[in-house]
């Protein structure tokens, strides 16, 4: 592990670990980590969900100090590195290969390689050639729909577009954002969009609420709509179905 200056440290100096190096976990407290608890995706290439996928994983690291492993700090080759250090970075190769696809997982994969290696070069599957992917993920996001979708579907999916365009350097903040959910939801929230332009600093974080609210108030009147429909067919009476046809009466045929 890298060598830390005491400035790095905590920065309560009542705190006994002041000024000294977090403490490496032991390879078998990572290795009984749940990690569908703290990476519950799949990254996939069809997905859209290599941001969520990366933020989740800077996440575990922080948690269980092991960003030494992905950052480059350490020489995997250098033979320095005890059999605690390797047993964790093994652990996390074993992560990364079981949150991607099976594509990803074979374009990777390549014996020897420390958890540095196969971090980077997954991170390079979705950050090399980042003009061809911000023209991919603009035409996705500019062209996204609500169409049949809920609310929180077509949000989560905005949003989700938003965050891959930003993690490849085209910014798209909060005011683009929010015109563009307005500008393309469905006639029926003609009102809300524009009661949304009477609100105060509107927000993306205080439409969406909103927008659900809204749904919500629309979804019960359509049902409130329908039961007062039926309520006043039952009671003009409903027509009496005509009654079926009796069958023939047959005579029996005597014989002479």
């Amino acid at each position: 592990m890298s060598a830390r200056s005491a400035s790095s440290g905590p920065s309560n100096p009542f705190d006994s670990s002041y000024g000294t190096e977090p403490e490496e976990p032991l390879a078998a407290d990572v290795r009984n980590i749940h990690l569908t608890d703290h990476v519950p995706i799949i990254l996939s290439h069809t997905s859209t969900n290599y941001y969520a996928w990366k933020t989740y994983f800077n996440l575990l690291f922080r948690e269980y100090n092991l960003r030494d492993h992905v950052e480059g700090l350490s020489n995997f080759f250098t033979g320095n590195h005890d059999a605690n250090w390797l047993a964790i970075d093994a652990t996390l190769i074993r992560w990364f290969f079981l949150t991607v696809s099976p594509d990803i997982f074979h374009t990777v994969v390549r014996d020897g390689d420390d958890a540095y290696t196969v971090w980077t070069k997954i991170n390079g599957l979705f950050t090399d050639n980042k003009l061809q992917r911000i023209v991919f993920l603009q035409q996705e996001f500019f062209g996204c729909h609500q169409k049949d979708s809920t609310i929180n579907a077509y949000c989560l999916r905005l949003k989700t577009l938003s965050d891959e365009l930003n993690n490849v350097g085209f910014k798209v903040g909060d005011e683009i954002l929010l015109l563009t959910l307005t500008a393309i939801l469905n006639e029926d929230f003609g009102n809300a969009v524009s009661n949304l332009t009477l609100m105060a600093n509107p927000t993306y974080e205080r439409a969406v609420p909103y927008l659900r609210l809204e749904e919500r108030r629309m979804k019960q009147l359509r049902t409130r709509a329908a039961h007062t429909a039926r309520a006043a067919g039952l009671s003009h009476g409903a027509p009496t179905p005509p009654s079926a046809p009796r069958p023939p009466v047959v005579t029996p045929h005597r014989c002479h």
